[in-house]
């Protein structure tokens, strides 16, 4: 079997794709399809299973059979919305599900292969978030001083008390 996680996604539906297109009979799509609209991704192709991603990581546990069938996991699976503050989540998806897959492919031997921009989109967008607040924290002190409020309050050495 090939597993591609995040496979009902942009580019995991395409990873399948290509898969298939290259002959492989065997590929297993995991993804979380509580957004209907990934659907459309993966409808025309002819994949050997879907699987749901908690599913498929309790399998990996419990069914020794399953496990050990696996050619190789295609890890696309990831939260990438930059809107996503729900750190938890984030966390238990993009950080324990990945060590879980991976610590699963090292003890079998069965190549791993990770690729998510989530981690490089995430990053970005909260580099920008930072500069934006440091920016407006910034403009705002600097509003504050010249209109003469007292807000922010400066020691004779101009740096923060």
């Amino acid at each position: 079997m090939h597993i591609v996680t995040g496979g009902a996604g942009f580019i995991g539906s395409n990873v399948a794709r290509a898969l298939i297109e290259r002959g492989c009979d065997d590929v297993v799509v995991v993804d979380d399809l509580t957004d209907g609209h990934k659907f459309v991704n993966i409808a025309d192709l002819n994949i050997a299973d879907y699987l749901d991603k908690d599913e498929f990581a309790a399998r990996l546990s419990t069914d020794k059979g399953f496990a050990k069938g696996i050619t190789a996991i295609l890890h696309q699976g990831a939260c990438s919305e930059t809107t996503e503050w729900d750190g938890h989540f984030m966390m238990q998806n993009n950080y324990s599900y990945s060590k879980t897959l991976l610590h699963h492919c090292l003890l079998q031997k069965t190549p791993f292969i990770y690729a998510s921009s989530a981690a490089v989109s995430r990053r970005d967008a909260m580099q920008r978030q930072r500069e934006a607040e440091i920016s407006f924290d910034t403009r705002q002190r600097k509003g504050s001083t010249q209109a003469g409020s007292a807000t922010i309050p400066y020691d004779s050495t101009g740096t923060d008390p």
